[in-house]
């Protein structure tokens, strides 16, 4: 497909996902006078909360690289992972969060090695949240936990493909041929190998990128928590922290950017069948949009430095 034909699809998808924003915010439009009532203290609380993260993704990169053999500096990387989750913000399944990789080039990492070093944690992340998802839809009452079970296997072909050379040569050679040579051509089989191989190695540091994967939970669950008090959506701390996982797998739902409309639409839902107002529910489900897109939009500079 040519880059206009993506470029039309990607506009198609932000508007698709604009519009559910907006059909859900005027539908409950008398009550949305609820976000005048925002406790600013503690929204910026939920966006310090994100910033943290941040700095937990971008320290385990930065560990993993170190672990390489690469001595990158931490600002360099914490700089690449901004601009690689502004990326995601406005791309259909958070998938321009890889562009980190060719970021951390400018921090003299070569792109293979630096897309091993991005997404071999994002697997154990997948399978983080689809646990944690899953144990939402248990405790809080919900019919069945299939829906974390399949974000555990989304981040298990993650982890077979960045841990295990066999897989993506299984899968080679299922693809078409026309579509080999195209990624020959291109180069990216290359840099797919190397990045298998280079992932490989950080199967090693499985125990230490969970347990980052677990501190940035920490802090995401915290964020939520802040959120919920900045509007007024209150539950016992452990709530958010079941929820957040359940809901914000919904920003990787491919319709539409990071999820818009997708994510605050199943918010909506799910807490309406927790007994909140629905539109309480809303003012809480764009607040944690605009938390963190706030959080991450300093990351424009890594793509303005060009």
């Amino acid at each position: 497909m040519s880059t206009v034909g993506k470029r039309g699809i990607r506009v198609i998808q932000g508007i698709v996902g604009l519009a559910i924003l907006l059909a859900l915010i005027y539908s409950i439009k008398g009550d949305i006078s609820n976000l005048r009532k925002v406790n600013l203290e503690m929204f910026f609380l939920s966006i310090l909360m994100y910033d943290m993260l941040n700095v937990v993704l971008a320290y385990r990169v930065y560990y993993l690289l170190k672990k390489m053999g690469y001595t990158p500096a931490f600002s360099c990387v914490f700089l690449a992972n901004l601009g690689g989750m502004v990326a995601g913000d406005v791309t259909p399944g958070r998938s321009g969060y890889v562009s980190m990789a060719k970021l951390l080039d400018r921090c003299g990492v070569p792109v293979s090695d630096g897309m091993a070093a991005v997404v071999a944690p994002q697997g154990i992340d997948f399978v983080v949240k689809g646990v944690g998802a899953s144990l939402a839809i248990i405790v809080l009452g919900f019919s069945n936990p299939w829906a974390g079970l399949v974000v555990v296997a989304i981040g298990g072909v993650i982890l077979a493909f960045m841990w295990h050379e066999k897989p993506l040569e299984v899968a080679k050679k299922f693809m078409p041929d026309f579509a080999v040579k195209l990624l020959d051509r291109f180069g990216v089989s290359g840099i797919l190998s190397d990045a298998v191989k280079s992932g490989v190695e950080t199967r090693k540091y499985a125990l230490q990128i969970l347990t980052l994967c677990l501190l940035g939970w920490v802090f995401v669950g915290f964020q939520w928590f802040f959120v919920g008090r900045a509007c007024d959506v209150i539950f016992p701390l452990y709530v958010y922290f079941l929820l957040q996982p359940l809901l914000s797998a919904l920003m990787f739902v491919p319709i539409t950017p990071a999820g818009l409309g997708v994510m605050e639409t199943g918010t909506v839902l799910v807490l309406y069948a927790l007994g909140v107002n629905p539109a309480k529910a809303a003012v809480f489900a764009i607040l944690i949009r605009l938390s963190c897109v706030l959080a991450d939009l300093p990351g424009v500079v890594a793509w303005l430095r060009g």
